[in-house]
């Protein structure tokens, strides 16, 4: 008796291309997401010093302080002069003044707890207005 043995059939899915459409799909996502590109601040920022000790004197006549308050609230302080204003208001004011003195160094300065998106619209109403000479700190 002569017995055969059955073959039996394994059913499947033949892997064969599997890595090509792998592949594939991974160029096609890659390449069609779009990825977030972070933006900072555009500034110039003054060259590394290796003496810190040193310090610059201003003299009062040519320094305005913009202070922000954590509400948003604007206080613009001359040599002379302490006024509260509106954002809207901030351009103008500085434009005035840096018309006036181009030597004017205005410095911004925010609450800590205050929002960054009030010093953000700040400097960009300071630059806007011509103000070269900014300096930011927070208190």
């Amino acid at each position: 008796m002569n017995l055969r043995r059955k073959r039996k059939s394994m059913g499947g899915i033949p892997t064969a291309s599997m890595s090509d459409i792998a592949f594939l799909l991974l160029v096609f996502f890659l390449s069609t997401t779009k990825f977030d590109i972070k933006k900072g601040l555009g500034l110039v920022l003054p060259p590394f010093s290796d003496q810190q000790t040193q310090r610059v004197r201003i003299k009062e006549e040519n320094l305005t302080k913009v202070l922000i308050n954590r509400e948003g609230q604007i206080q613009l302080r001359t040599y002379n002069s302490v006024e509260q204003i509106q954002i809207n208001e901030l351009e103008a004011k500085v434009r005035e003044l840096v018309k006036g003195n181009p030597e004017m160094v205005i410095s911004l300065q925010t609450d800590r707890q205050s929002k960054y998106q009030y010093m953000v619209m700040a400097l960009d109403r300071l630059q806007s207005a011509g103000a070269e000479k900014i300096s930011l700190s927070t208190n």
